[in-house]
């Protein structure tokens, strides 16, 4: 199926939000004082699950990138002809973690998140290392569903299945509303080049804008509304065992 090249609006809401963890050590100096410190050491699993987890909850997406993929989603996002929109929507759940190329050097802080000898592209798991599954970049688009969707069942109160299904239905409907605004915008700028301001056909054409723009308002606001309707099961911590590679 063809790639669907969707407008402004559905683009603001289908992308991925990464955060980049940079573990610093605070050293505490002889005089009481504490400063930071780049750490050069590799932290135990547990620590740097602990760390990039932080106070979010949520379910963790863990990203490795390598030489080939490095500055880009491609390990996560199916290339070609294929839409990722599925993927953008069940990843609103997760707590989306990036680590560099260099994660796989022995003295990284973060190395041991990985197996030493086969490393996976990435992983996700509970935010106190449960439910942990490994991925590798080469899968189906089925593949990486299905995985998302384990974790988050086992995470959250109910399946994000018919939340997504209302969600997907508001991107349609963004690109109606945002093709609407525009020949809008356009109608009431003509108006003005040749009607002037003070023409009749100003006031319903600029009513009919401000309801378009009503309308897209709603729309986000739905999709932040499903969003926060799945609740997390329980409060979780980060981890305090060794998590399980599946």
């Amino acid at each position: 199926m063809p790639k669907i090249v969707r407008g402004a609006s559905a683009r603001s809401v289908l992308k991925l939000q990464w955060e980049y963890p940079a573990y610093v050590e605070n050293i505490e100096a002889a005089d009481g004082r504490t400063t930071a410190k780049r750490a050069s050491r590799a932290l135990s699993r547990e620590e740097a699950l602990k760390y990039i987890a932080g106070k979010d909850l949520r379910p963790l997406l863990v990203l490795r990138e390598c030489k080939t993929c490095n500055g880009t989603d491609d390990a996560l996002l199916s290339r070609g002809v294929v839409d990722n929109e599925k993927t953008f929507l069940l990843a609103r759940w997760f707590h989306c973690v990036k680590l560099p190329v260099a994660v796989l050097e022995p003295d990284h802080p973060f190395h041991n998140l990985f197996d030493e000898k086969d490393p996976e592209h990435m992983f996700l798991c509970a935010a106190d290392g449960s439910s942990r599954m490994g991925l590798e970049s080469e899968r189906s688009r089925v593949e990486l569903w299905g995985a998302m969707n384990q974790v988050l069942v086992a995470n959250y109160q109910q399946a994000p299945e018919g939340l997504v299904k209302q969600m997907a239905k508001a991107i349609d409907r963004f690109d109606q509303v945002d093709t609407r605004v525009a020949e809008l915008e356009k109608k009431l700028d003509k108006i003005l080049e040749t009607d002037g301001p003070d023409s009749k056909k100003l006031k319903k054409v600029q009513d009919e804008l401000a309801d378009a723009k009503v309308e897209r308002a709603e729309l986000f606001a739905l999709i932040e509304k499903s969003t926060a309707e799945l609740k997390l099961r329980v409060a979780t911590t980060p981890a305090e065992a060794e998590p399980k590679k599946s």
